[in-house]
Parts: C-alpha cells; structure tokens; sequence
C-alpha cells in the first residue's frame, strides 16, 4: 500500500484515555499521520509534554507502525519507551508524552449474501470492548485508592562514610491480590491514562509516612512525586500538609525528577511551600540526558541523587566519566547539595563512588526495598546515629 495514499480505508483509531467516560476515538485515516503540538499535524495535542512534531504513524498492509520523531518526552507503548519504528497491534497503551490512548482496530466482516464490492464492507466497532477494559481498570484504581490497598516499600539511604543508614526513600508497590500492572513504570502510566497519576502518588506519599513514622528513632524519609504533581501544585501541597501533620518531627525530604522542572514560576511557588513545612528538596535522577542547570542554580536542592545510568559498573568506567562525575559533585558542593549516588549493586560501585566523594548511596548492595512488616529488627541493627 502506498504510504502517501491519503484515501486509506478507516481501519485504526486512536481512543482518547483521558477520560473513561468519554467514547471518542481519532480516526487514522491517512498516512503518513503526524502527531505533535503543532497545528499542521493529523492529531494536535495541546500539551506542553508533547513535542512541536512527537511521533508519525504509518500503515503497511494490515499493520500499524510508529515512529518517535525525535520527540523531548519520549513515545510509549505499553509502558515501554520506543527508540525506532515498532508496530502497534490492538489494546496497546500509547504515550505521546504523557498523553494516553489506547490503539484499536476496526475489523470488516463482509456481510452473509454480499460480494466482494468493498463499499458493502460492515465495520465491526471493537471500540466498545475496549471501553469496557478501560471501565473495568478505572474501577479498580478507584477502589486501590478508596481502601488505601497499597504496600508501601522501604529502601535505606546510607553514608558512605561510616555505612550507617541515614534515611529510606518510600517506593510504591501493590499487593499481589490486585489484577494491575506490577512494574511501578507501567503501573503509573496506565495512571495517567486514567487521570488517576497524582491520586497514586499521594497514596504511596502518605501512606508510607503513615506507616513507617511507627519506627521508633527513624531518620529522614524520602518521598516521591509524579510529574503529573507539579501542574497541580494545590494538590500536591495539601498533601505534603498531610504527612507532615502524621510525622511533625521527622525530616522528610520531597523528590522531583530533574525532568520534571519546566516551569520556573511553579518551582518558586513549590520551594516556598516547602520551606513553610520544613520538607527538604532533592532533584532525582541527575544526569541523565539535558541535566537542568539553570533550575539548580536558582532553586538549589538540598539533595542531589545521581541517575543509576552514571553509577552502573562506574568502576569500569573511562577516566573521562569519573572526571565528569567529580565536576558535577564540586559543583553539588558550591551549590550547599548533598549527593546521593542511586542504584549501588556491588562494592566496587560503592568503593569508587566513596572514593570520587559522594556523600551517601542507596542500592541493591545496601539493601533491597522491603515492606513495614520486615522491619522488626534490620533497621535498629544497621542504623547508626548521624
């Protein structure tokens, strides 16, 4: 089939996952078919997460193909980010940024009596099976909210000067019994389909400080956000209120994807927030990609955690990363930021790591994340006083 035909027959829509109430679906009725923020694209998205030109569709024969056209935040499918061409089949969950759709397929089904003339080909409209999907999801999610049925898990923080625990990072998990996605990825990317993504994080936010703050003698608790968080910043500052309320002495760190920080009127506003709840700041996943040096400088965070990517087998590494390494923590220096290396596996990691001046590091090598219920003695035993 020629891609440039622009009389495809109507075989693929994309079903908006934004709203589970709503049944509309964009037809993919031509190719190639752009997707991005700009007007003279097939689907315009209105977003600031998805790129000027995000992504192109293309049909060959009875398959669908996407390709990410050098998009900022990345195409997804099924929770999976996509670096060339990959095919789309039906149910898939597409991300054009943070932007849900579920991808259908309309079958024809020639009718009992009729011939081959294509103008009497019925469509069989699967977009109802998918709704129900959608619905049946939805009403999980909400039910995992209202019943507060997540496990909270644990993973200790520790200085790599006297391997004492210094603090855990709240991570978010799910009981076994509930029917969703189990990788914490495509668990909050179905979220964001739903609409539900801030309500997850504040869940996982609030109900780890709720448990945990029953550890006698705990140090600083790490806690997560989505960026979905950082456009309804009312929100997400009501339920910082929330935990620390439920832990008035305890120090509590608030973690924010460096990624994540586009807006520099929003971050003031954030900052002050915090400094009113006395809840520290630290930038997640640090140099990983275009690294946010200007929102370092003007909003400098007390925490800097450097992304898994730089630590990984960084024993191994060349001079020159080490070297690059070492800029970044003087510089975390300068700016007043403690520096945390993330994702330490083995003891040449945290050698190295100790030896190019890191102040602290959390990994597998240290600990796994565990839930509440293991906590009974391993944490007494491994802390030390700060």
């Amino acid at each position: 089939m020629d891609l440039e035909d622009k009389s495809l027959p109507i075989t693929w829509r994309l079903q908006s996952t934004s709203d589970p109430t709503n049944k509309w679906a964009f037809p993919i009725d031509s190719a190639p078919f752009n997707i991005g923020r700009d007007q003279s694209c097939e689907l315009t998205l209105e977003s600031r997460d998805v790129s000027r030109y995000h992504a192109q569709l293309n049909v060959s024969g009875d398959m669908l193909w996407i390709r990410d056209t050098g998009s900022t935040n990345g195409t997804f499918i099924n929770g999976r980010q996509i670096a060339e061409s990959e095919e789309l089949t039906h149910g898939d969950i597409l991300h054009i940024g943070q932007v849900g759709f579920c991808v259908l397929r309309i079958e024809k089904e020639r009718q009992p009596g009729e011939g081959e003339d294509e103008n009497k080909t019925a469509f069989i409209d699967t977009s109802g099976m998918q709704l129900d999907r959608i619905h049946s999801f939805t009403a999980i999610f909400k039910k995992m909210i209202r019943d507060r049925a997540v496990v909270p898990h644990f993973q200790p923080i520790l200085a790599l000067s006297d391997q004492g625990v210094r603090g855990y990072e709240i991570l978010g998990r799910l009981p076994r019994s509930l029917k969703l996605p189990r990788s914490p990825v495509e668990l909050f990317n179905l979220a964001v389909s739903l609409g539900l993504a801030t309500e997850l994080s504040s869940l996982f936010r609030e109900e780890g400080v709720h448990q945990f703050r029953h550890i006698p003698d705990f140090t600083t608790l790490f806690v997560n956000t989505h960026p979905a968080e950082l456009k309804r910043i009312k929100n997400l500052e009501r339920s910082l209120e929330k935990i620390r309320e439920m832990a008035s002495s305890t120090t509590i760190v608030l973690e924010i994807n460096e990624k994540a920080i586009t807006d520099l009127g929003q971050m003031k506003s954030l900052k002050s927030a915090l400094k009113n709840l006395d809840i520290g700041l630290a930038y997640d996943d640090f140099g990983v990609g275009q690294s946010r040096l200007v929102e370092l400088a003007k909003f400098p965070p007390d925490f800097l955690k450097f992304d898994i990517s730089l630590i990984r087998k960084i024993h191994l590494a060349p001079k020159q990363l080490h070297q690059m390494v070492a800029a970044f923590l003087h510089m975390s220096q300068d700016l007043g930021a403690a520096t945390i290396a993330e994702g330490v596996e083995c003891q040449e990691e945290a050698e190295t790591c100790r030896q190019l001046g890191f102040d602290y590091a959390q990994g597998f090598h240290y600990g796994m994340p565990i839930p509440i219920s293991k906590f009974s003695s391993s944490p007494k035993k491994k802390k030390s006083s700060s």
